[in-house]
């Protein structure tokens, strides 16, 4: 399904997949300066075929944050490599323009991407309210 837009030649270039790793630049508010960090991305294959942008979760090699999130290792990739056990963080859901996208390092298991979205509807879950 596509939204009736062009794509530029790096967006063709750059087919972004659901599960996979990908290292993505973050501009700094001053937009002067930005950081690489990692991500993955959890928006599904049509929609990132359709749209200039994909739906992300941030990967922190912070194991130490007690958030919505999910532990992976090398064992959780498809393929590719991991250097550091890591975070994926089910708080952290970006929307994101496929330019900031530099490249895909890798890919997580059908398993660890379904605790991730569990993850990510019990944070979006109702809970009982009082009152």
């Amino acid at each position: 399904m596509m939204f009736g837009r062009s794509f530029s030649k790096r967006e063709k270039a750059l087919e972004m997949k659901q599960q996979e790793l990908v290292w993505v630049r973050f501009p700094f508010s001053s937009f002067g300066e930005s950081k690489i960090r990692p991500a993955v991305i959890v928006s599904n294959n049509d929609y990132n075929q359709g749209t200039k942008d994909v739906i992300a979760c941030s990967v922190t090699s912070n194991l130490n944050i007690k958030t919505p999130s999910v532990v992976i290792d090398r064992e959780d990739l498809e393929s590719g490599t991991l250097p550091l056990k890591s975070r994926i963080r089910a708080d952290k859901i970006m929307h994101l323009d496929k330019g900031l996208v530099i490249r895909p390092f890798g890919k997580i298991r059908a398993s660890t991407f379904d605790a991730l979205v569990k993850e990510i509807v019990k944070l979006l879950s109702r809970q009982n309210q009082s009152s």
